[in-house]
């Protein structure tokens, strides 16, 4: 089974599912996409936007007695993609943001105009507070357009870098297609996620890039980037 480490399955507290039927309709199709396990991760902008985290905790609950009455085989985990900010590094020791399955690994967004100047103070000063700083769809950044960039934040910071699943499989143009294909072949790809939102476009897809994986790179990355790297987050 699929590890989906990045997922806006929780119902009501972001631009990922609205209501309990979308929530539904990301699990079933989760399942029949091979996802055994599932980090939701809602959007936290935190000490900045205030995060409904009661209902948050309120409908992951309803969701797992859900699927356990429906009989899916799907384990579901708390987490947040955050939006760095200067508090977050406090708010984290302080256990105000979830991080990924209540573990040390931090998934952080940063916003497409951040410098990489900027980024590399994120994930040093997360790091600093004892967490392990991963990058959310770090092929989306600008400001992280050069190989030697992501082996700095990988060796210099302990980061982790999470690669959407839609990217694996979409039809790029030339120089972005290259741009794709150098990230992999470069092997700075951790984990391979959805980043699943209630809508046609932004579904799981993990199969087929899993196909697409192994198909380039061969079975072992493939189960590699799509869940045996995960494995790490809940050890």
């Amino acid at each position: 089974m699929f590890i989906d480490i990045h997922h806006h399955l929780v119902y009501g507290v972001d631009d990922g599912a609205q209501d309990f039927e979308g929530t539904q309709r990301l699990v079933k199709a989760a399942c029949a996409d091979g996802i055994g396990y599932i980090i939701t991760t809602p959007h936290i902008t935190p000490g900045q936007v205030p995060f409904p985290i009661e209902d948050y905790y309120a409908h992951l609950r309803q969701t797992q007695d859900w699927c356990a009455e429906q009989g899916y085989v799907l384990q579901l985990y708390t987490g947040a993609e955050i939006l760095y900010t200067p508090e977050t590094p406090r708010l984290l020791r302080e256990g105000q943001v979830p991080t990924l399955a209540n573990s040390r690994f931090a998934l952080l967004e940063f916003s497409p105009t951040d410098s990489y100047d900027y980024i590399q103070e994120a994930v040093r000063r997360v790091g600093s507070a004892g967490f392990v700083p991963v990058v959310a769809h770090a092929e989306r950044y600008d400001a992280i357009k050069k190989i030697e960039q992501f082996n700095d934040l990988k060796d210099n910071f302990g980061v982790r870098i999470q690669i959407n699943a839609r990217t694996v499989i979409r039809k790029h143009s030339y120089f972005r297609g290259r741009w794709i294909r150098k990230i992999f072949d470069s092997g700075v790809v951790d984990y391979l996620a959805t980043d699943a939102h209630d809508m046609p476009e932004r579904h799981a897809c993990m199969m087929d890039a899993y196909h697409k994986l192994a198909q380039d790179y061969g079975e072992e990355t493939a189960r590699a980037l799509t869940g045996g790297n995960a494995m790490e987050i809940f050890q």
